[in-house]
């Protein structure tokens, strides 16, 4: 065993840890905690170096963003890989016997490694929301300190069957990211930004809006019938968390509408005055 995976061992084996994951419900986590926080400072490391990755890239056009704008590239450089890496892992969730034979209760080591990334992410993705919370708006923030909420109660073990499911959110998030970095880049208005804007609408229709709201009645169908050992803070607390990232993400669809429409008639209109 290397000295990393001893040191892992002896964090994991911490009486305090395992005495508070088990008071809190969570009696998984222990084994996973450690990771979880070491995904969350690997996310913050990927932030602060992402510009000068990003200058060596695209050199002057980058270079040439303001202060505020390289912070934001730097947060969505974070996002996209976490939104890729996630999306294609979670896929095999949907077919792990263990969870599809208990979409409730059962218990994966597969998922659980996914859960643990996703917490990594979202519990960075907190504290940046927090500090800048007068630029992005609360919205952020309530979206995630939900969704930590529910992927950590993933470690009770509780709906790893469903985690997978809004995983499939993201999806949306990589063409979200390629429209901002189109803008940035100069490129607003492009035929590439056009067909880009087609694939992240269509995308975000089908994975946030109906697969979302439909994977979101069958969990608490599920949980009516099945969930009988579930506590019923955490069932409100699932309800409150689902229904808050749907309202926000049916309230972001219409925004992306909006801004589509304004981006692209604006477009048309400079090329009739030309």
């Amino acid at each position: 065993m290397s000295a990393l995976a001893t040191y892992y061992q002896q964090l994991v084996d911490l009486p305090l840890a395992q005495s508070a994951c088990e008071s809190i419900g969570l009696h998984k986590l222990s084994s996973y905690w450690p990771a979880i926080i070491m995904f969350s400072m690997l996310f913050q490391l990927l932030r602060l170096s992402s510009n000068t990755l990003s200058s060596l890239v695209f050199g002057a056009k980058f270079d040439s963003l303001t202060a505020r704008q390289k912070y934001d590239w730097g947060i969505r450089v974070v996002s996209q890989v976490h939104a890729i890496f996630v999306v294609i892992l979670a896929v095999p969730i949907f077919f792990d016997k263990e969870l599809t034979n208990d979409t409730i209760y059962g218990f994966s080591e597969y998922a659980s490694r996914v859960y643990t990334v996703v917490c990594g992410y979202f519990l960075w993705d907190i504290f940046i929301s927090i500090s800048d919370v007068k630029k992005q708006g609360v919205g952020f923030v309530v979206h995630g300190v939900a969704s930590f909420g529910v992927y950590i109660l993933a470690f009770g073990p509780s709906l790893q069957y469903y985690g997978a499911s809004f995983i499939m959110f993201e999806a949306s998030t990589i063409f979200l990211n390629i429209n901002w970095w189109l803008d940035k880049l100069g490129m607003t208005g492009s035929r590439l930004q056009l067909y880009n804007a087609v694939t992240l609408l269509s995308l975000y229709l089908v994975v946030r809006i109906l697969f979302g709201t439909y994977m979101s009645y069958h969990l608490f169908e599920d949980l009516k019938t099945k969930g009988t050992h579930t506590p019923a803070a955490v069932y409100y607390f699932y309800r409150i968390a689902n229904s808050s990232v749907l309202l926000l993400s049916y309230y972001w669809f219409y925004l992306l509408i909006a801004g589509a429409m304004r981006r692209f008639s604006s477009r048309k209109s400079e090329k009739k005055l030309m």
